[in-house]
């Protein structure tokens, strides 16, 4: 019975080695219904199919946050996706006042990490303002992205 609580306590401490606690620096988009014209249209379509996946998980989530889809969007929507193993850092500006809930590496690394980074962003078509521009980040242990990325754009854009 004692051995296998030590094995289970053994798998959930490898488990947690896979995924690193998310961070976001940036500010999360304003609430929709809080704007007088809350319709954006998309900067660009992305070439492959990792970022077109992100695209489709960030616009769900700005649905959900009150934001319309239109070809003459009041705002430009720029969705970024990068990933790059965990040595490569991510410098930003300091003076631009973001934030970061940095996390401690977890000594105990069974594969091979990568850092993936996701930037979301919208500027005001007319103006050139910025509405929000964040950067969600996170450190992950596995092959596939599909579990990762809705978290990346939930953090991006929900909080």
């Amino acid at each position: 019975m004692r051995t296998d609580r030590v094995i289970a306590g053994a798998m959930l401490v490898l488990v947690g080695a896979c995924v690193s606690p998310l961070s976001r620096e940036g500010s999360l988009p304003p609430a929709g219904a809080g704007l007088t014209d809350p319709t954006y249209a998309l900067a660009s379509a992305p070439g492959n199919g990792e970022a077109a996946g992100a695209v489709s998980l960030v616009r769900d989530a700005l649905a959900a946050k009150g934001y319309r889809e239109t070809p003459n969007g009041r705002y430009r929507l720029e969705v970024g996706l990068a990933s790059a193993p965990p040595q490569v850092e991510v410098q930003h500006d300091e003076s631009r006042g973001s934030t970061s809930s940095g996390a401690l590496p977890n000594p105990i690394v069974l594969c091979r990490p990568r850092r993936y980074v996701l930037t979301v962003g919208m500027v005001d078509r007319a103006s050139g303002d910025v509405l929000f521009r964040n950067a969600a980040v996170v450190r992950h242990c596995g092959s596939t992205r599909e579990k990762i990325l809705p978290r990346l754009a939930r953090a991006a854009v929900i909080g």
